[in-house]
């Protein structure tokens, strides 16, 4: 998309028939009835509402229209204006609509708020708990399985789940707590996904938050080693599964079945994983779990960024290339709970306008919701749209964030690094409006 030449130009409004690709300026987003300030001509309702509005010229961007603007030799006739003064010249309804949408963006924003400060609680929290074991508290247990079932509960609920793809300014360390905490929050859906009962689901995510605590004890110059291991190194990082199972074992009282996932989470079903190369019929079922879930985190968090895949690209990566490593099922659940376009991939609507999907509603992974780029919108105003709410729109492409105009991907901010979580509030429940 970048490096386009779109050639724009003002017409005037009587000039407009449906399939005219049009900017509206000079008046204000929350102040016309349009979903967007950039949009195609539906109908001849449209046209009568922008004349309404009092908008004389409008801006006319050829590439996206699907017919040309009338020529000016075949300009409708004006008709006088019957608007009496302060008489509204939009009907109400559409306004009223309007309403609703910045209400619904209000409560995305406020959800999304919410997610972000739960999850730097609980990263913090993790982060506490791997301090703790590594100066040799035994007692890190209670608190570890208050946390597992704490983060287990949001996805237990017989109500919608809502995963967000979050902006945290405190989340551009590569620290091992904002992975254990990305990895489970990933598993946990795919636990759920999968049917796992509540103990399951808490040991799985007990599992999952300690799955590297056995990095700890790998000398940082190898761990975060630039270029390629050697290989006593990369034998020495591949009994990391080991050095975890060490570390909680002086917990006699932690569960063995989250013991078994985090020594099994890089185990494959073809045999070919560590730390024994294990073959699908003995690595346990929560170790299948939160194999998919830390490997598709690793594609899209690479220790250099630039080369992180979008979400979009790691999912059909795993889909197309991983089929061997990882259980059919739990890979083909993962990739249709995550969507086709699961949060933090940038894409095209049919109606032209570029977004990013920001949110995902995991009883309905393929309506997600789409933060939209419109200029006319300041940035910390950006609409979101939900896919659910708007039968007329849909994605017809995901676009790779390097292609993007300058402007558009300052306006989107696309994630360097990719955090998910949840809003607690409302999966817990909390959607009698719903």
């Amino acid at each position: 998309m970048t490096g386009q030449i779109r050639k724009e130009f003002r017409i005037e409004v009587e000039r407009l028939r449906p399939g005219v690709f049009i900017r509206v300026e000079g008046v204000p987003w929350y102040r016309h009835p349009f979903l967007t300030s950039s949009f195609r001509i539906k109908n001849q309702e449209q046209i009568e509402t922008i004349k309404a509005l009092g908008v004389k010229k409008v801006v006319c961007i050829p590439d996206k229209s699907l017919t040309p603007p009338l020529k000016e030799s075949k300009k409708k006739e004006v008709k006088a204006s019957h608007v009496l003064p302060g008489e509204n010249p939009v009907p109400d309804e559409l306004y009223e609509e309007k309403k609703k949408r910045i209400e619904i963006l209000k409560a995305k924003k406020e959800s999304v708020a919410r997610a972000e400060q739960q999850y730097s609680i609980s990263a913090e929290q993790i982060e506490n708990l791997m301090l703790s074991i590594n100066r040799g508290n035994a007692q890190f247990l209670d608190e570890a399985v208050q946390l597992s079932n704490e983060l287990s509960g949001y996805f237990l609920k017989d109500r919608e789940a809502i995963m967000h793809v979050l902006n945290l300014q405190g989340n551009k360390k590569d620290t091992l707590y904002y992975h254990s905490l990305n990895v489970t929050v990933l598993a946990l859906i795919l636990g759920r996904s999968v049917g796992l009962e509540e103990e399951e689901m808490s040991k799985l995510a007990l599992g999952a938050i300690f799955h590297d605590i056995g990095k700890s004890k790998i000398a940082k110059k190898v761990l975060y080693k630039q270029g390629k291991l050697t290989k006593p190194e990369l034998l020495l990082i591949r009994r990391h599964p080991f050095f975890g199972v060490e570390l909680l074992s002086k917990s006699e009282n932690f569960p063995a079945e989250a013991m078994n996932t985090v020594y099994q989470h890089h185990e494959r079903v073809d045999g070919k994983g560590f730390p024994r190369g294990l073959r699908e019929g003995d690595i346990c079922r929560s170790a299948k779990i939160l194999a998919v879930a830390n490997f598709y985190d690793n594609l899209i968090n690479k220790r250099d960024l630039t080369k992180s895949l979008t979400p979009y690209q790691a999912l059909s990566y795993m889909f197309s290339k991983c089929g061997h490593m990882f259980d059919k099922e739990c890979l083909s659940i993962f990739i249709r709970c995550m969507g086709i376009y699961p949060p933090g991939t940038v894409v095209l609507i049919n109606n032209e306008i570029v977004g990013m999907v920001v949110s995902v509603n995991l009883a309905k992974p393929l309506q997600p919701s789409i933060v939209l780029y419109d200029p006319q919108v300041p940035q910390n105003e950006a609409l979101i749209i939900d896919l659910e709410q708007e039968p007329d729109l849909c994605i017809t492409d995901s676009v790779n964030p390097s292609k993007l105009e300058p402007e558009i991907y300052e306006y989107l901010s696309p994630r360097t690094r990719i955090t998910y979580f949840v809003d607690p509030t409302m999966a817990a429940g909390d959607r009698s409006s719903h």
